[in-house]
C-alpha cells in the first residue's frame, strides 16, 4: 500500500446501485463537485453480481428522474402468479410489474453515467479499515489511503464500512440461492406470457421466504433465473444441512425445471447474503453513513435495487446540505431512513415478513387473497407504481373504498 493520501470531498465505498445513485444525484444537484467525488470498487465494471436483477417500477421512476435510459438488454414482465400455502394468486395490472436485467450490464451502465457526470471510480480497491476525526474520515485500502469530509458505506450486505464503524452484527442477514437455466422461449410460461412466478409454500416447511422464477436474457439467449430466499437462515447439522433443505423446497416449487440435475453440479448455484432492514439499526456515525444493502433492504422479498436508489437520493441531499454547512444534515439522513417514506415502507414490509413468515402464516395468506382490489393496491404500493408507496395509508384505504364502490380502478 502506498503511503500517499488521496483527498476528496466525498468518498463512496462500493460502485453498485447505491453508491452510483448517491454520486449521480449529488453531482446532478452540485455539478461543481465533479472530480471531487471518488468511489472505491473492489472489482471492475462490468463485474458479475449475484442478483435476480428485477427492477420494479419505483426503480424505473428513479432512472427517469435522473434522465437515464436503461440502455441494456431487458425483459419486461407484465403478469405474475404467486403460489401460497392456501392457493394461487394471479397478478395482472395491465402495465409492467418488473423489468429484468443482468446486474453486470446494469451496474456498468450506471458507472458510465456517473463517470460522465464527474465521478472518479477507482477499481480493484478493497477497504481495509476506517477511522475518523471531527472533520475528516480516513479509509485504508489495499492500494492507498483516502481522506474525505464524508464517507458513504455502499459496499453491500457484507459491508466492510459497516463492520468497521457500526459493528458486524449478523442478526438481520438472510440468504438467497440461485441459478440460471437455459429456457425455450416458445414453451416456458415465463416467456410465453411475460410472467414471473413466486412460490411461498416453503414457509410451511420452516423456511421464511419464497422461491422465484424470472425470465431473463443472457447474451441475448432466453434463460430462467431461479432461486430461493431465506430470511432467517439457520445452521443445520442434519445430513446435507440447510442448503439441502432449501434446494429440496426449490425443486418442489418448480418440479418441471431440471433443478435436480443441477444439484450434482453445485457450482451452478450461487449463494449470496441479503441484509434486511432492522429498525433498531443506525445509519450514521459521525461522518460515515450507510446506503443500500449495507443499510438494509426489503425484509419481505429481499428487493434492494429500489432501496439503493432511494438511499442514494436521500444521502445526496444530506451530503449536499452538510457540505453547505448544515452540521445536522447527516443526523437528518438517519432520521429519514427510519421515519421518512422509505423507513415507513420498510417498517411495513418488516411487519408483513413477521406475519407472512410466522407461525400463523396461513391465516395471513388467506386474508391477502380475499380482496382482488386490495391486493392490486398492495402490488402498486410495493412496486412504487405512480409513487403509490409515498401516499399515506389513509389515502390507500380511501382509494380501495372508491374502487369497491364504483367498481373501477382509480389512480
Amino acid at each position: 500500500m502506498s503511503d500517499s493520501i488521496s483527498n476528496c470531498e466525498v468518498l463512496i465505498a462500493g460502485a453498485g446501485p447505491a453508491g452510483l445513485a448517491t454520486a449521480l444525484y449529488l453531482l446532478r444537484a452540485r455539478p461543481e463537485l465533479a472530480g471531487r467525488v471518488i468511489a472505491l470498487e473492489k472489482a471492475a465494471h462490468p463485474r458479475f453480481k449475484t442478483c435476480a436483477g428485477g427492477l420494479i417500477p419505483k426503480t424505473m421512476l428513479a432512472l427517469a428522474e435522473l434522465g437515464l435510459e436503461l440502455e441494456v438488454p431487458a425483459y419486461i414482465v407484465m403478469r405474475g402468479n404467486a403460489r401460497t400455502p392456501v392457493g394461487i394468486v394471479d397478478l395482472d395490472r395491465g402495465e409492467p410489474l418488473c423489468t429484468i436485467i443482468r446486474r453486470d450490464e446494469f451496474d456498468a451502465r450506471l458507472a458510465r453515467a456517473a463517470r460522465a457526470a464527474g465521478l472518479e471510480i477507482i477499481e480493484h480497491t478493497r477497504v481495509l479499515g476506517v477511522s475518523q476525526s471531527t472533520d475528516r474520515v480516513r479509509v485504508e485500502t489495499d492500494r492507498a489511503m483516502f481522506e474525505a469530509r464524508v464517507l458513504v458505506g455502499a459496499d453491500g450486505s457484507g459491508s466492510r464500512v459497516r463492520a468497521a464503524v457500526f459493528g458486524s452484527g449478523k442478526e438481520s442477514i438472510g440468504r438467497a440461492l440461485m441459478a440460471d437455466i437455459p429456457a425455450d422461449s416458445r414453451t416456458a410460461v415465463e416467456f410465453a406470457e411475460h410472467r414471473y412466478r413466486f412460490d411461498f409454500r416453503c414457509v410451511s416447511a420452516g423456511i421464511p421466504g419464497y422461491a422465484w422464477s424470472f425470465p431473463c436474457l443472457i447474451d441475448g439467449n432466453p434463460h430462467l433465473n431461479v432461486g430461493i430466499y431465506d430470511q432467517h437462515p439457520r445452521a443445520s447439522g442434519a445430513a446435507g444441512g440447510e442448503q439441502a433443505q432449501i434446494l429440496t423446497e426449490l425443486r418442489a416449487a418448480f418440479p418441471e425445471l431440471p433443478l435436480a440435475s443441477l444439484e450434482n453440479h453445485m457450482r451452478a448455484f450461487r449463494a449470496f447474503p441479503i441484509r434486511w432492514f432492522d429498525a433498531r439499526d443506525r445509519y450514521v456515525n459521525g461522518r460515515v453513513i450507510l446506503a443500500g444493502d449495507a443499510a438494509g433492504v426489503d425484509p419481505l422479498m429481499g428487493e434492494g435495487i429500489s432501496c439503493a436508489f432511494e438511499h442514494g437520493k436521500l444521502s445526496a441531499v444530506a451530503i449536499a446540505r452538510m457540505l453547505g454547512g448544515d452540521s445536522r444534515a447527516l443526523v437528518a439522513y438517519d432520521r429519514e431512513l427510519h421515519r421518512g417514506a422509505v423507513g415507513r415502507k420498510l417498517n411495513k414490509l418488516a411487519f408483513a415478513a413477521r406475519h407472512f413468515y410466522g407461525p400463523r402464516h396461513r391465516g395471513y395468506f388467506r386474508m391477502a387473497a380475499i380482496s382482488r382490489r386490495a391486493r392490486d393496491i398492495g402490488v402498486d404500493w410495493y412496486n412504487g407504481a405512480h409513487h403509490t408507496d409515498e401516499r399515506p395509508t389513509r389515502a390507500l384505504v380511501a382509494r380501495w373504498m372508491r374502487e369497491v364502490l364504483f367498481g373501477a380502478a382509480l389512480r
